[in-house]
């Protein structure tokens, strides 16, 4: 929401959502003084749903304590993921949704053991899906951004998860581009933006040529990816690159499948 003159659409879609969905209304709504919360169009649409409309006394923010400790544990959270992962700060939307996904997902003392979102929908979710953030990431690219002589594949930036799709962000730094894709191959070790700025052009191109949707079945790990040189090679050439010793010692490549 960047203006609070789109509160009253923001909310209607979510009454909806929450009817169409769950089955039920919202029964009571707990909020500060602000003009959006008290517009006659508002409280008549609450009215009409038979919702308690609650309100916090003037200049008494700490009755709204629920939201502003909500709030400080997503802003908390994201700024843990932007630190951890070195990612820019104008991603800072996609951490955002990332660390909300997490804290729904995340067992929870709150909630009997439970994560929030097995409390709402009563099954627990597959966290098989889920993916180490801001990692190195390779997409296979649409069939109309490539030839049959150029690489099928692009090195991204892992970001999040599709919504209403069952596919993951990943942002491709180079065309500039965001793709929600289900055929993404992660190495999770590697996070993006740990590898310096400068090296970006030589090091990441020269450290892997990829293709991980290729049909070599040749592969020792898998029958997409074969071992190519070491990360010492890569370290000798480039000192200054942040690679933990305990990292696998291979990097791997990939390679297109003859034209037929």
């Amino acid at each position: 929401m960047k203006h609070h003159s789109e509160f009253f659409e923001i909310y209607a879609t979510f009454r909806a959502l929450v009817k169409t969905q769950h089955s039920t209304i919202i029964k009571c709504f707990r909020c500060d003084l602000g003009g959006e919360y008290t517009s006659n169009k508002f409280c008549q649409l609450l009215a009409l749903d038979g919702t308690i409309h609650q309100t916090s006394c003037t200049y008494t923010p700490e009755q709204n304590d629920v939201a502003k400790i909500k709030h400080r544990h997503i802003v908390e959270t994201a700024r843990s993921l932007l630190l951890s992962t070195f990612v820019p700060s104008e991603f800072w939307g996609e951490v955002v949704l990332t660390a909300i996904s997490l804290i729904n997902t995340i067992l929870s003392s709150h909630s009997s053991g439970l994560s929030l979102f097995e409390k709402l929908y009563g099954y627990v979710l597959d966290y098989s899906s889920f993916r180490v953030f801001c990692c190195i990431c390779f997409i296979l690219r649409p069939h109309v951004e490539h030839s049959k002589l150029s690489s099928r594949s692009a090195i991204c930036v892992f970001l999040g998860y599709g919504e209403g799709k069952k596919g993951y962000r990943c942002f491709d730094p180079i065309t500039q581009k965001l793709y929600v894709s289900h055929h993404v191959v992660f190495l999770e070790h590697i996070p993006f933006f740990s590898i310096p700025s400068t090296t970006h052009s030589l090091t990441k191109p020269n450290l892997i040529h990829i293709d991980p949707f290729s049909k070599d079945s040749n592969s020792h790990t898998s029958p997409h990816v074969r071992p190519i040189c070491t990360y010492d090679t890569l370290l000798s050439s480039t000192p200054e690159a942040p690679f933990s010793s305990t990292a696998p010692q291979a990097s791997f490549e990939i390679v297109d499948p003859p034209l037929h």
